[in-house]
């Protein structure tokens, strides 16, 4: 069952995600702009989310989940595809980044087995190893989820997600990382926080299909818990909304409890109950935030993303009186999301005329 609104917020996360990494002046203005919490923890809340309902509907033909096995693999072939193609023009034709693959090119038979088993991730090239890592759970976790009959079954499989991600916060990223050599870049996002947050997407994802399955038996407790607990929802993301933009007079909570690295315990709380509240939205009125040109590029999520990342570097490599200034540091990042709406519709295109296999 593909819910079309979500790989349209799906592409809205990837545009903002885009515009973001562009620098300012956007990014100024979109970053973190409901929030505790940025455009990346939907991205992963929602891959959990669709994840789930993907193995849903693949359950009865493939009941070990290796598809996920196989978009894994595709995704890990998309990211050292890019990691190569930028470490090599690191060298040839982008010095500005050559930086960034110190790692590889100090240490070249170490760094490239370390980067190929994603354990050296170059800088803005460390979302894709996250996704793969999840995607290979999925096999094992995706199942549990889906036959799990009550909603107290449900918590109780997210509850060692949740441990772990607690764990995060008192260094067990570090304790894993001093295994191995100091020289090793293993990217801005700890993977034992992140999981929480596609595991979380997970879990919501089977909540919501067992109360789908109480309504239509007409119990819907679920149902009507969720709506009383509504204006305490708004009430939450419009005082975080608030607070993060200083139009409190609070001072701003400590870097810890916001950590973008580790999922911090108030970003993690003001993210979950925006994604609470955005779900009820699509519920409600399934085709308010559904918009044909970012549900393409959602739904070419991969792609977008590999060739974003792409955009950025080159966008890095430009030289200062362009980066730096209007009118170009706004024309440039619209453009790119143009070519990226475009990508996305070339790749559906083929994907559309391809034969099927029977």
């Amino acid at each position: 069952m593909r819910i079309r609104a979500l790989d349209s917020i799906r592409g809205l996360l990837l545009l903002q995600m885009t515009l973001d990494h562009f620098g300012r002046p956007i990014s100024y203005y979109l970053y973190q702009c409901f929030g505790f919490f940025s455009a990346a923890e939907g991205f992963f809340f929602l891959s959990g989310f669709v994840g789930l309902l993907a193995a849903a509907s693949k359950c009865a033909k493939d009941p070990g989940q290796r598809w996920m096995f196989a978009r894994a693999f595709k995704t890990w072939r998309y990211h050292i595809a890019t990691l190569a193609a930028l470490a090599i023009a690191g060298l040839a034709i982008m010095p500005q980044t050559a930086p960034l693959f110190k790692s590889i090119y100090g240490h070249p038979v170490a760094g490239s087995f370390w980067s190929l088993t994603l354990v050296n991730t170059p800088e803005w090239l460390d979302v894709l190893p996250l996704y793969v890592i999840f995607l290979m759970l999925g096999p094992v976790a995706m199942p549990l989820f889906l036959k799990a009959k009550r909603k107290r079954e449900v918590f109780a499989l997210w509850l060692p997600s949740l441990a772990v991600w607690i764990a995060a916060q008192f260094g067990l990223r570090d304790l894993v990382n001093s295994a191995f050599p100091q020289w090793i870049h293993h990217g801005d996002f700890d993977p034992f926080a992140w999981q929480c947050v596609y595991f979380s997407g997970t879990a919501v994802a089977a909540w919501w299909k067992l109360a789908r399955k109480d309504e239509s038996a007409g119990h819907p407790r679920t149902v009507a818990l969720v709506r009383s607990l509504s204006p305490a929802i708004v009430i939450a993301l419009v005082f975080c909304f608030l607070w993060s933009h200083q139009f409190i007079a609070l001072p701003l909570p400590a870097e810890a409890f916001t950590s973008k690295v580790h999922v911090g315990p108030l970003r993690f709380a003001n993210f979950f109950v925006f994604m609470l509240g955005i779900c009820a939205i699509v519920r409600k009125w399934p085709n308010l935030l559904d918009f044909r040109p970012t549900n393409a590029m959602g739904r070419c999520s991969i792609d977008i993303y590999t060739a974003h990342i792409v955009f950025v570097y080159i966008w890095m490599n430009t030289p200062g009186s362009i980066r730096y200034h209007g009118p170009w540091n706004i024309l440039v990042p619209v453009a790119a999301c143009v070519l990226l709406w475009a990508l996305a519709k070339i790749r559906l295109g083929r994907a559309s005329r391809a034969p099927s296999v029977q």
